[in-house]
């Protein structure tokens, strides 16, 4: 399975592709070198949450069909050209 990875900026997450060819295209987010990231559960509640009710992560993923790859890419161009201007 190819697998490619791009950093962020401050090295923090990795955006992350993998793909079968003829079977699927998973994006996914993971934290730089898989340091676990601990969210509270039921965020906004004025109790703290137990230990056990923390969630343990380090990275979430999606599948994705040809037509929201390239909506994907559309979105992605868009972006960087209005934050940096268009390449020539």
């Amino acid at each position: 399975m190819p697998k490619e990875v791009t950093y962020d900026v401050v090295e923090l997450y990795d955006v992350v592709i993998a793909w079968q060819a003829g079977q699927y295209v998973q994006v996914g987010i993971e934290t730089h070198g898989g340091q676990p990231v601990v969210q509270m559960l039921g965020a906004g509640e004025s109790e703290p949450k137990r230990l056990e009710e923390l969630a343990e992560f380090t990275g979430l993923w999606g599948t994705f069909d040809r037509e929201a790859i390239n909506r994907l890419i559309r979105n992605l161009r868009r972006a960087r050209d209005q934050a940096y201007g268009r390449d020539e």
